[in-house]
Order: structure tokens, then sequence, then C-alpha cells
């Protein structure tokens, strides 16, 4: 290897190498055809004798190399051969010819190695190999992972043992072990203990190689301690979402995009268990089990039908059970990607039998008080206006008899009104339809808002055709433009104005009542239509609350639909009645107050 580096710093490359190489090689061949045929013996060992040498050292190798070539030149002499120039030529050329193959060789195989270790202590991991007797190599990539040096584990033979965490030992020394005894691979990960006593969490990975007669462990080590905190991470929220939905007391579970359960809380399994529930099969269809509980199953059929024909279409249900007459609510909501992918859907039961039954038991309430209280009322409202029809009362009592008859009154609204919300609940509302004209009704309803709308200097307006016929409930569609009118004037400032609108569409009536008031805030909208609702921006004002539960059970009944949208600048609510309908539209019509 010596002689290579010298002579290649004197060529300058390889090339020169190779050249001067078959150089000799010709020199050889020429000067084989001057020289005796017993030139050729055992000393051309001599140079390879030469190349070893300077393997243990630059010195030794030279010493070795000239006493090398001296015999190698002079002893043919002995066995009476002449020193002729061509025989030294041919002597030189042969020992050229070896130094020079074999440092190409050498020099090939160093710079391979190089390469080799240069890459396996560039990895981001700890490469070793061992025998029988321990580590015979480990990159020095385990100083800064382990902090002890690569020197430290190769002099120090139990070092790995003395090193493995307490609790892992045991388990890591029993795999190794039947590693070895199989001669098989061996993959485990645990925790090894630095010089600071903080633990380092690896995974070891090896394999048992055979290379000839020699046999040993090859094998790597990688840094797994952050993917390990990620894992405690990952497990710990995933203990904590359980604990929130197993804590929830409606019943939750996520299906994937097939419809199968990928994730489901106990209460789910509870209801699941109390309902009957096949065990397996997906979510619709599980459900669609228990249809012959369900007191409205075609209704409930269809539903399960439904969410199975559109997975990314959100539901909201209520179903009662036949015989135990247990009430459920279900919902579900599709889970969606960042990108808009549908990813599953999340199924949510709630069961609200408590609940009805109390709001049953209010509503009964409600009702008895409400009949109890309309006769004395009646009564008491009939010998008012006896009071106003006999003998002339002073100021001072006609002012006292105005307040209790305009209590009297509003408290008879109040209780016309929860009467009628009774009977909703009881029996549905009963409509009386026949062929009307909707917009004699706006007039109406406007007409008999002009007082209170002149009151305040408001302006009422309407916008639409001169006739818009169809087939309602006159007095039950009155009562909702009068209710969406009244309110529209007690919420609008003085001078202000409110607009009524009529059109037709295609099979359905689109009326509106607008006001410039005080708007509703965002977050009340969604509670405007529940009873006794109140929103904080019209608490000053007298009401009970129960007007708009009134107009939406109205347009309900008639199969339309109410919807609310306001600002600070106003309030519009707006109404369809899907029906067919016949419309002349000559110029709109305005009333003033």
């Amino acid at each position: 290897m010596a002689t290579f580096r010298v002579i290649g710093r004197v060529l300058g490359d390889r090339r020169g190498v190779i050249l001067v190489s078959l150089a000799a090689l010709t020199a050889t061949l020429t000067a084989s055809f001057f020289t005796p045929a017993n030139v050729v013996g055992t000393t051309m060992l001599l140079p390879w004798i030469a190349l070893f040498a300077f393997e243990a050292g630059a010195a030794l190798g030279l010493a070795v190399a000239t006493a090398s070539f001296v015999v190698f030149l002079f002893s043919p002499a002995l066995d009476g051969v002449d020193i002729t120039p061509a025989f030294v030529i041919g002597r030189f050329a042969s020992f050229a010819l070896i130094a020079g193959g074999v440092g190409i060789a050498g020099a090939r195989l160093r710079r391979s190695e190089g390469r080799s270790r240069r890459l396996v202590e560039g990895l981001p991991l700890v490469m070793y190999t061992e025998d029988e007797r321990g580590l015979t190599y480990i990159s020095p990539q385990i100083e800064p992972l382990l902090g002890y040096s690569a020197e430290e584990w190769l002099s120090q033979p139990g070092l790995w043992r003395q090193v493995l965490h307490p609790d892992d030992r045991d388990r890591v020394l029993a795999g190794y072990r039947q590693a070895v005894d199989a001669r098989g691979d061996l993959e485990c990960t645990y925790r090894l203990v630095r010089p600071d006593s903080s633990a380092v969490w690896v995974r070891d990975s090896s394999a048992y190689v055979t290379d000839g007669s020699r046999s040993y462990r090859q094998g790597f080590i990688v840094d797994v301690t952050e993917q390990k905190r990620s894992e405690a991470e990952a497990e710990r929220n995933a203990t904590l979402m359980r604990g929130l939905i197993d804590g929830t007391v409606d019943g939750i579970a996520l299906t994937d995009r097939t419809g199968g359960i990928a994730i489901v809380n106990r209460p789910m399994l509870t209801f699941a268990e109390e309902l009957g529930l096949p065990r397996g099969g997906l979510m619709h269809e599980r459900l669609l089990a228990a249809s012959h509980l369900i007191v409205d199953r075609e209704r409930f059929e269809q539903r399960m039908r439904e969410l199975a024909a559109a997975p990314d279409a959100a539901s909201a249900d209520e179903f009662e059970l036949r015989d135990s007459e247990r009430v459920f609510q279900g919902f579900t909501k599709p889970v969606l990607g960042s990108d808009g992918t549908y990813l599953g859907r999340v199924w949510t039961l709630r069961e609200v039998t408590e609940v009805r039954n109390v709001n049953r038991i209010k509503d009964a309430l409600v009702a008895t008080v409400s009949h109890e209280l309309r006769t004395p009322l009646t009564s008491i409202i009939g010998y008012l206006e006896l009071l106003g029809s006999g003998e002339p009362l002073s100021a001072e009592d006609a002012r006292f008899v105005e307040i209790v008859r305009r209590n009297a009154a509003r408290l008879q609204r109040m209780v016309e009104e929860l009467l009628f919300l009774s009977r909703v609940d009881v029996g549905g509302l009963e409509l009386d339809v026949d062929e009307v004209d909707v917009v004699e009704l706006v007039r109406a309803a406007l007409g008999s808002a002009d007082p209170a709308a002149a009151a305040k200097r408001i302006t009422l307006e309407y916008s639409g055709p001169g006739t818009l016929s169809t087939k309602a409930d006159a007095d039950r569609l009155g009562q909702v433009f009068d209710n969406l009118i009244s309110n529209a004037i007690k919420f609008t400032p003085e001078r202000g104005s409110v607009n009524v609108s009529l059109g037709a569409e295609t099979g359905a009536i689109v009326a509106s009542v607008a006001d410039n008031g005080v708007g509703i805030p965002q977050a009340e909208q969604p509670r405007l239509f529940e009873r006794f609702f109140r929103t904080t921006a019209t608490r000053d004002v007298p009401g009970t609350g129960l007007g708009l539960t009134i107009v939406r059970a109205i347009v309900e009944a008639h199969g339309g639909t109410i919807e609310c949208t306001s600002s600070a600048d106003g309030t519009t609510f707006t109404f369809t009645l899907p029906v067919a309908v016949g419309a002349v539209a000559p110029p709109a019509v305005a009333a003033t107050g």
C-alpha cells in the first residue's frame, strides 16, 4: 500500500500507475526472451512480502522492500545466471508490475472503505457489529446519543447491559438471548440510561449474518424518544377524548364514509343494547332494525333511507317508542376535511322522555288554568261594559274602569293564545280552508294597525299585486299578518316605516313584513319562535312572547315555512305558503298612518 502511495505521488494519478504497470508488464515480457527459464522461481514472492511489510509500518516496509529487491535481483546469480542489463530490467519490471497492480487494488479498497465509513457515520443512526466475543464495531454517533464514546463501548463488554433501563432489562435480555440462540433477527424498543440518568428511547434492529467461515450480528440503533413522547401524548389525548365522549349524556357515534362505525361512546352502546340493535352492520342498517319499535314507523324508515342515500346531509328528528313511550331525538352531521371532502358522519342520540313528560304536564297545567281563567275574564269584561253603559262615571272612575278593561283584555288575549297553542299541541291546528284573496287580508290587517301606527307616526306600506287568490284559512292567515304587523309597529321607533310585500312564485305565495326598527341580536334569532321567549332588545315593550310561536304554527299548518333576518337597520319576517295561486298585478297600494 505504501509503495502504491509513493508511486501515486510521483505519477500524480491512477492512470499513471496503470501505465507504469503496463510498461513493466511489457518490459517483463520483452526480457523473458533474453532470460533463462529458471529465472522465474520462488523469488517472485518477494515483492508480495515487501508490500505486506508496508502494512506494518513505513520504516519496516522500506527496509523489507529494499532487502527483497536486492535478493530478488541478485539471487539468480547464485544459480549461475548472468546479471545482464536485460535481466535487471526484467526483474525490476516484475517487481514494479506486482507492486503497481496490488497497490491499485488496495487503493480502490481503501477508498471504498472510506466512502462506506463516511456514509455510515453520516446517517442519523448508530451502526454496530458483534460476534460471540462482543462488539467489534460501533459508529461514533453513539456518543451524542448516549454520552459514551465508541471506544468506551468497545473496551467495556458489559456496558450495554449496565445502561439498560431497569424496567426494560429483563424483557430486552430475554428477547436478545432468544435471537442469539436462534441466530435470528431482533427488533426491540427499549430505554437506555445516559450518564446524567436521563433515559433515551431507542429502536434496536439487528440480523444474523454469515460470511463464509465468519458469523456475526449486524444492526442499527435509532433514537425514538420524540416518537415515544408523541405516542404518549396521543394516547393521553385519546384517553381524554374517550373520557369526554363517554361522560356525555347523549349517545355519540362516528361512522366512516361507508357508514361503518369507527367510534362509539358508552351511552350509545347502552341505548343500542336497550333497543336491541344488531351488533354488526352499517349504522343506518342497525337503526332500521328497530323500526318496529317506533310509533311513526314509516317516517322513521324513510329518514333512514334518506340518510343512506345522502351521507353528506345533516338531519334532526324526534321519534317515540311504541310500548315504553320513550322519546328520542336524533341528530346527524357530516364530517368534512379541510378540502371539503366527505370523511364520515357524527350521529347523536338524545333521550328527551323526561323533558317531554315535563312539557306535557306544563301544557296540561297551562291549558287547565287558561280554561279556568276564560270564564271569569269574560264575566269581568262583561260587567265592565255594563258600567260604561249605565249612569255617567266621574272622570277618575272612568279612568280606573278603562285601566281595568285594558288589562282584562290583555289577559284575555294571553289566555286565548295559550288555549290556541294547547289545541295545536293536542290535536294539531284545524284549518277552515276556502278561496281567499290574500291582498284583502293584508289590507284588513293594515287598516286594523293604522291607529297604532298613526300614534307613533309610522308609515305603513304595501307592495305587491292587486289581487292574489289561494286556498287558505282566512281567519288564521289574517291572524299571521295581524301579529307580524303589530310586532313591527311595537318595535319600530317614531317616524319609522313598516312594509308588507306579497309575491307569487311557482306553486307558492311569498309574503314579508319588514321594519326599520331595533334589530334582534344574532345569537337570539334562532330562539325567536320559542314560547315565552323575548329578545333582550325588546324587554321594555309589553308582550307575552307567544305571538311568533302562533304565527309559525299557523304557517306550518298551511304547509309553509317562516324565517327571520335582522340587522341594526331593521327586521324582516318572510313566510311562504306552498299552494296554487292566481295573481293579477295592478299598481301597488300604499297606506300611511
